[in-house]
C-alpha cells in the first residue's frame, strides 16, 4: 500500500442497503459477537420523515453498543453507528461528520458517501459491505473502498431479496467476498479476529 494512504488502527466497516436491509443488517449484528474488535456504521435509504427508531431496533438485537452519530464525535470501537433519516453521515480521520439534508438527491447518495469517506479516513482497513437494495446505489463508493486497498464484500444476487445494488456493485467491482448474510457476517467476525482496538 502507497505510504502516503491514510493508516487507520481499527477496523473500520461500513454497511449499505436498501429495500429489504432491515432485515438483513439484523440477520448479521444478531451474530456479532460483544467482543467484536471494529466499528461499524450503517447507512440505508430512508424517507427523511419516518419516525426515527432504527438505533432502537438495531439495539434491541445485539449487544454491541448502538449509537446515533453526533457530528465531531470520535469514533469508538465495539459499536454500531446509525444515522438519523434526514442525516448524511460520514467519516472524517477518526472522527464523524453529520449533516441534515432531507433533498431526494442526498438520501440516493448517502450510501456512496459513507463509503468514499471510509475509504479515505480508514485505506485498507476498510470494509465495505453492499446488501439488497435497487439500482446501483453504493457501486461508486465500493469502488472507492477498493481503489484504497480495502476489503469489499457483497451479498450474493441469490440471496438478496432485492439483486438491483448487489449485482450493479458486482458488475464494477472485483469484490473479496461475496455470499449469503450468514457467510458476510463470519467472514466480518473472521477479518475482526486477533485485532485490538486502539
Amino acid at each position: 500500500m502507497d505510504s502516503s494512504q491514510p493508516q487507520y488502527p481499527n477496523l473500520l466497516i461500513v454497511i449499505g442497503a436498501s429495500a429489504g436491509g432491515l432485515q438483513q443488517i439484523v440477520k448479521i449484528i444478531r451474530e456479532l459477537p460483544d467482543y467484536f474488535q471494529a466499528t461499524v456504521l450503517f447507512a440505508c435509504h430512508r424517507d427523511p420523515k419516518s419516525p426515527n427508531v432504527l438505533h432502537e431496533i438495531l439495539a434491541k438485537n445485539t449487544d454491541l453498543k448502538v449509537k446515533q452519530p453526533i457530528a465531531g464525535e470520535k469514533l469508538v470501537c465495539t459499536t454500531i453507528y446509525v444515522g438519523k433519516p434526514e442525516e448524511s453521515v460520514e467519516v472524517e480521520g477518526r472522527h464523524l461528520r453529520t449533516e441534515i439534508d432531507i433533498s431526494d438527491l442526498a438520501r440516493m447518495e448517502r450510501i456512496d458517501d459513507l463509503f468514499k469517506s471510509a475509504a479515505q479516513s480508514a485505506g485498507e482497513n476498510a470494509v465495505g459491505v453492499i446488501l439488497t437494495g435497487m439500482l446501483s446505489d453504493g457501486v461508486e463508493g465500493l469502488k472507492a473502498i477498493n481503489e484504497a486497498g480495502g476489503y469489499c464484500m457483497v451479498q450474493d444476487p441469490d440471496d438478496a431479496e432485492f439483486e438491483s445494488m448487489p449485482v450493479s456493485a458486482l458488475k464494477e467491482v472485483d469484490a473479496d467476498f461475496v455470499g449469503t448474510t450468514d457467510a458476510i457476517t463470519q467472514k466480518l467476525i473472521s477479518l475482526a479476529e486477533g485485532r485490538v482496538c486502539k
